[in-house]
């Protein structure tokens, strides 16, 4: 059994930065939580791959909520709370319980999720104090894990509230580790699927690191040995995607599935796969820094003005918001229903520097 970070940012002080990392973090913890708990209680019924074919139903059944080309994170708690409260054959309710009051509470949860980042007005230390409570009522409850973290991030919110926290405030004992210690993980079960291509590596590390040489390949360290006649598809092109952002210290890491690994930054990330990619992934990758616009039949680089004819654009709406992947995954960005991904294009197709 391996572990996932789910440690919650105390905010040192009431600026809108440090609100909002202690709000990321709680949903991220929180989502984390919703997931792992849930894994542990549907995976003996319903097999390992349950949250996949759950997504794949709400697809088929009520694709215009559950849109078919729309990438839904099974850690997002959005996605959760959204299928918990609103669809009556949801697996949730045997997880979390069907109760009137926590379903009141989960609604509570999904609407301050929706509306935090509208960023109409600075958010405040109160509203922060208020989702952690909410967030906190719907963990009690269930029985689920990070209780002690959300009460560490509350008390802190109220010491800022009262002028009682200094400056540089001092650790929380329920949200660190005794010093030295590193502060203990969510445990997660070894069958939890793969994230998408681009998110935080489920589980232990494969202990061989392979090195990215200058001309493009992926060697074993010692024997030199290209990884190239394991791969399935366009070598360059994969190589291409797993790099496209550098993995620290040029390394890579191949699990026994075939799925490839790096550290970005100082998080492990899966960057892509030996074999095919699965289809559900449609927003491969890290979002490069450019921005488009739909113009007709044109796509627009926001930066430069130049554009481009692409046969995608015609069935998009005009100036729709496009972002694109490191693979090539071509997404519009909505305001309510997040990004979905319309075309995949290659580097040759689309504006020249852009795709590497």
């Amino acid at each position: 059994m391996s572990g996932v970070d789910v440690s919650i940012a105390l905010p040192e002080d009431e600026t809108p930065g440090e609100l909002i990392k202690g709000y990321f973090t709680l949903m991220r913890s929180f989502g984390w939580d919703l997931y792992v708990t849930s894994h542990f209680a549907l995976r003996e019924s319903l097999g390992s791959q349950w949250f996949a074919a759950r997504i794949r139903a709400l697809k088929d059944s009520d694709p215009k909520n559950w849109r078919p080309n729309h990438r839904f994170e099974p850690q997002d708690p959005g996605v959760i709370l959204r299928d918990y409260i609103y669809e009556q054959d949801s697996p949730y309710l045997s997880v979390f319980g069907g109760h009137f009051q926590k379903n009141l509470v989960a609604k509570k949860v999904l609407a301050t999720r929706n509306t935090w980042f509208h960023f109409g007005d600075d958010p405040t230390t109160s509203q922060l104090a208020e989702a952690a409570k909410d967030v906190r009522a719907f963990v009690q409850s269930s029985g689920m894990h990070i209780a002690g973290r959300i009460d560490a991030l509350v008390e802190r919110l109220e010491d800022l509230r009262t002028g009682r926290c200094p400056a540089v405030a001092a650790p929380h004992p329920a949200a660190t580790a005794p010093a030295g210690a590193a502060a203990a993980p969510l445990d997660t079960p070894d069958d939890l699927p793969r994230p998408r291509i681009g998110g935080t590596w489920v589980g232990p590390l494969p202990e061989l690191r392979y090195r990215i040489t200058r001309a493009g390949d992926v060697v074993h360290p010692d024997t030199m040995e290209s990884v190239r006649s394991r791969v399935n598809g366009d070598f360059a092109d994969k190589v291409r995607a797993w790099t496209a952002v550098e993995p620290r210290g040029r390394e890579l890491w191949i699990d026994a599935d075939g799925a490839v690994g790096g550290l970005i930054g100082a998080t492990p990330r899966l960057l892509g796969y030996l074999g095919p990619d699965p289809e559900s992934d449609v927003a491969r990758g890290f979002f490069t820094s450019h921005f488009y616009a739909v113009e007709g039949d044109e796509i627009a680089d926001l930066d430069s003005g130049e554009r481009r004819k692409q046969s995608f654009a015609v069935g998009l709406a005009d100036g729709a918001t496009l972002r694109v992947t490191t693979y090539g995954d071509v997404l519009v960005v909505g305001d309510a229903d997040g990004a979905e991904r319309v075309a995949t294009v290659m580097p040759a197709d689309w504006f020249p520097g852009h795709l590497g």
